[in-house]
C-alpha cells in the first residue's frame, strides 16, 4: 500500500468536493468504486470538456489508490480549469508522495493562489514550508 497515506489525505479534501447520498465515494466498497470509475471513464470520453467529471474520478482513483491515474485526472482538470483549487491541491500530495518536489511545489502555491477555503489554504502553506524547509 505505497500510497495509503494518499487516501488518508484525501479525507481532508473530501468534504470539499464530496457528494451526498449513495453515490458518495466515500462509502463506496472497492468494487462499486470500481464501477465509479469505468463510468465516469465512458462518461469522460463523452464529455471531455467537463472538469467536474475529472474531479470525480481524480477522487475516485485516489480512494483505489492508483495514484498515476488518479494525477493523469486532476492534471486533466486543472488543464481546462486552472482556477479549481482542489485539483491544485490534490496534485501537490500526488506529486510530494511521489518525490516530484518541483512539481508539488508549484501545486501548493497554485492551489494557495486559488483557494477560498482555509483549510486549503493553511494546508498549502504548511506543504510549501515543509518542502522548503527539506531542500
Amino acid at each position: 500500500m505505497r500510497y495509503a497515506l494518499l487516501a488518508a489525505l484525501l479525507a481532508a479534501a473530501a468534504p470539499a468536493m464530496a457528494q451526498t447520498g449513495p453515490g458518495d465515494i466515500r462509502y463506496q466498497s472497492v468494487e462499486e468504486l470500481k464501477k465509479t470509475a469505468a463510468d465516469l471513464e465512458e462518461t469522460v470520453k463523452q464529455q471531455p470538456g467537463n472538469v467536474e467529471l475529472y474531479i470525480k474520478l481524480g477522487f475516485t482513483y485516489t480512494r483505489l489508490e492508483k495514484a498515476d491515474e488518479a494525477q493523469k485526472a486532476f492534471e486533466n482538470a486543472a488543464r481546462l480549469d486552472p482556477t479549481k483549487a482542489i485539483t491544485h491541491y490534490m496534485l501537490g500530495l500526488i506529486y510530494e508522495k511521489k518525490g516530484l518536489k518541483e512539481k508539488a511545489r508549484a501545486a501548493w502555491k497554485t492551489c494557495l493562489e486559488t483557494a477560498a477555503e482555509p483549510h486549503l489554504r493553511e494546508t498549502a502553506r504548511k506543504h510549501l514550508h515543509h518542502l522548503s524547509a527539506n531542500q
